[in-house]
C-alpha cells in the first residue's frame, strides 16, 4: 500500500513517520509546497520518498492525506477528487470541517473522500517539529462518516488504531462548534496575553524577569504558526465569535467582581472555574 502525504509540516511529517515505523508493507510519499520543508522531512526520514509535484503524490498514492492549512485544503479538494482512481482514498486533516464538507457534498466521489480531524499537536511547526508518538492515546475525529464508503472507513478506523488512537465520530457542525470552545478559543487567549504583555515589556523591560511557569504554560500557544491559524479562525468565524462573546462576559463578570473588592464573589468564580478539574485529569 502507497500513502501520499501532502504537506509536511509538524502533523503530517509525524503521521508519515508513525506509519513508517508502526505499519508493515506500506510506502510513505510525501509532496509540500515549500521544498525546503519537503527536503528536510526526506532528510529526517518523515517519508520514504519525495514527490516532484502534488499531482505526482495523487498518482502513486492509493491513500492521499492532506496535511495543510484549512483554507489551502478547501481550495485543492475538488481537483484533488477529480484526479482520483476509483479506488483511491483522499483524507483531509484540517482543524475545521464545516466548509471543506460543503465544498465536496455533490461532487460524484464524495465517497472516496475522509473529512478527518486528528485532536493532536504541539506549538511548534514545520518537518523538525514532528515525531512518531504525536498521535499516541490521542482521538481521532471523523466527521460524516456515513457519507464516505464503509470499507474506507473501516480501513482508516484501523490504521488509526495501529498508531494508538481512537476514533470518534459526528458531524461537521458539531465538529466546529467544539473546536472553537476547546482549542480555537485557547488559542487566541494565548496570543491575547502574549501581545498584552509584550505591550507592557516595552515600558518595563525586565517583566519577563518576573513571568514563571504559570505564565509559560499560558502563553505556550502563542508560539503556534499564524499561517495555520488565521485560515483556522477565518473559516469558523461563527462558532469563534460566539465563543468570544462567552468568554468576554466572563472576564467582564470578574472585572466587576474585582472592582467591588467582593472577595466571597471571587472565590465562588473561582471556584466554578476550578470544577474543571474534574473532566481534565
Amino acid at each position: 500500500m502507497n500513502v501520499s502525504i501532502i504537506g509536511l509540516g509538524l502533523i503530517g511529517g509525524s503521521y508519515g513517520l508513525s506509519l513508517k515505523e508502526r505499519v508493515k508493507g506500506l510506502k510513505v510519499f510525501g509532496w509540500d509546497q515549500d521544498h525546503l520543508h519537503q527536503l528536510a522531512a526526506e532528510k529526517l526520514g518523515l517519508v520514504d520518498t519525495g514527490c516532484a509535484s502534488m499531482e505526482a503524490a495523487i498518482k502513486v498514492a492509493d491513500w492521499i492525506i492532506l496535511a495543510l492549512p484549512v483554507n489551502a485544503i478547501e481550495s485543492n479538494i475538488t481537483i484533488i477528487l477529480e484526479a482520483l482512481g476509483p479506488n483511491q482514498l483522499v483524507i483531509d486533516f484540517g482543524s475545521t470541517k464545516g466548509e471543506i464538507c460543503r465544498a465536496v457534498e455533490k461532487h460524484s466521489k464524495r465517497d472516496q473522500f475522509i473529512a478527518a480531524h486528528p485532536i493532536a499537536g504541539t506549538e511548534y511547526s514545520g518537518p523538525s517539529a514532528a515525531f512518531s508518538t504525536l498521535f499516541k492515546d490521542k482521538v481521532m475525529i471523523v466527521c460524516e462518516s456515513e457519507k464516505t464508503r464503509p470499507i474506507f472507513i473501516e480501513a482508516f478506523k484501523n490504521q488509526c488504531a495501529v498508531l494508538g488512537m481512537s476514533t470518534t465520530y459526528m458531524d461537521a457542525l458539531q465538529h466546529d462548534n467544539h473546536l472553537a470552545y476547546v482549542s480555537h478559543l485557547s488559542h487566541i487567549i494565548a496570543f491575547g496575553l502574549s501581545t498584552t504583555v509584550l505591550q507592557k515589556e516595552k515600558t518595563e523591560i525586565n517583566i519577563f524577569d518576573l513571568a514563571g511557569s504559570g505564565f509559560d504554560s499560558t502563553v505556550r500557544l502563542a508560539k503556534s504558526s499564524p499561517d495555520m491559524w488565521t485560515p483556522i479562525f477565518i473559516k469558523n468565524r461563527s462558532a469563534i465569535l460566539e465563543s468570544l462573546d462567552l468568554y468576554l462576559e466572563k472576564l467582564h463578570d470578574f472585572r466587576q467582581l474585582l472592582n467591588d473588592s467582593d472577595e466571597q464573589g471571587i472565590n465562588t468564580y473561582l471556584e466554578r472555574g476550578r470544577e474543571i478539574r474534574k473532566i481534565l485529569k
